[in-house]
């Protein structure tokens, strides 16, 4: 296992990160079986994976409860990330979320508490002062920010900024390297990149738009007639099932499968700090970790670059997943 400083801290973490959004169950993720779950957060620990990503709206607690039995007797040996709900962006509710997230983690600590989405009710300088407060009482070690745009970093820029900003990046969603990743980079924050395997896509789970269960045909890159989207738009669903037809060819050449690329390919970016890829299994685990070990040769970053540079364009350069431009949670 490789292992990276975080920016601006002393957190030394695995590059390859457990997320723990998708051990639990809920309409994105269907079913999850709860041994599985523990196998897999177990696996992570022997393969050296010592970082895990945690939310307190991931299944209301479910998976904070979960990562923190999954845990127990070994805090002093991982990093433990968790954010705030979206809805709870007032100071005082970031004490008590703060609390709660601790309680089900079983622990006394966070060593980082992130924004999940901003509010856009609450000022985030309101948010980030009670973020900041809770640091110095040593209920968080470091205090981070997810889905930020240039608008969102600027607000938290003083007096001490976010050390990590958590985005969604992959091959089939690049929104993040117009702005956002070099902004990252010149101010000295880390970028978790989320959502690598982009739900299963790259993970070569489905050659066709319509086996793509509901709950993961979400993101704008499914058309709006899907029954769960949100964003209004057209979508890219051919664009988006070509250039994976482009990168099943790449891999073909390579003798590699394509999760093991695309996890490659999202750590060799430039300024990302950490990939965040969840598990369903020990398996899954064992397989993610092997990306670790053989980085891409320069002349295959190229060509995978470029084979997804016609659905960039496409996408366009609103970084929100799930929410078209006009209502887009990036500001």
């Amino acid at each position: 296992m490789k292992y990276v400083a975080l920016p601006q801290t002393d957190l030394n973490v695995s590059r390859l990160c457990f997320g723990c959004w998708g051990i639990i169950s809920d309409q994105h993720w269907g079913d999850r079986d709860r041994d599985a779950a523990l196998d897999a957060i177990q696996t992570a620990l022997d393969a050296g994976i010592n970082f895990f990503d945690t939310a307190a709206m991931y299944g209301m607690g479910a998976s904070e409860r979960l990562l923190g039995t999954a845990l127990a007797g070994r805090r002093d040996q991982v990093v433990i990330a968790s954010k705030l709900a979206a809805n709870r962006m007032h100071p005082a509710e970031v004490l008590e979320s703060c609390e709660q997230s601790l309680r089900a983690l079983d622990t006394d600590y966070l060593d980082l508490l992130q924004t999940h989405w901003t509010s856009r009710e609450v000022p985030l300088s309101d948010t980030w002062e009670a973020m900041l407060r809770l640091q110095e009482q040593g209920k968080i070690r470091y205090a981070g920010v997810c889905n930020a745009g240039l608008g969102d970093l600027r607000a938290v820029a003083s007096p001490r900024p976010p050390v990590t900003n958590q985005v969604p990046y992959s091959l089939l969603w690049r929104m993040v390297e117009s702005e956002i990743l070099p902004y990252c980079n010149s101010q000295g924050i880390g970028v978790l990149a989320y959502s690598p395997l982009m739900h299963g896509l790259l993970a070569d789970k489905y050659r066709t738009a319509d086996e793509v269960p509901p709950g993961r045909a979400r993101t704008r890159h499914f058309g709006s007639h899907r029954p769960l989207t949100r964003h209004g738009e057209a979508g890219c669903e051919s664009e988006t099932f070509d250039a994976l037809e482009s990168i099943r060819e790449i891999c073909r050449e390579l003798g590699r499968t394509m999760a093991d690329v695309a996890l490659a390919w999202c750590l060799q970016q430039p300024g990302v700090a950490c990939v965040i890829a969840g598990a369903g299994s020990g398996e899954q685990v064992r397989r993610n970790a092997t990306s670790l070990e053989q980085p891409l040769p320069d002349e295959a970053i190229r060509r995978l670059t470029e084979a997804t540079q016609p659905l960039c364009e496409m996408l366009g350069p609103n970084p929100d997943l799930w929410q078209g431009a006009a209502n887009s949670r990036f500001r």
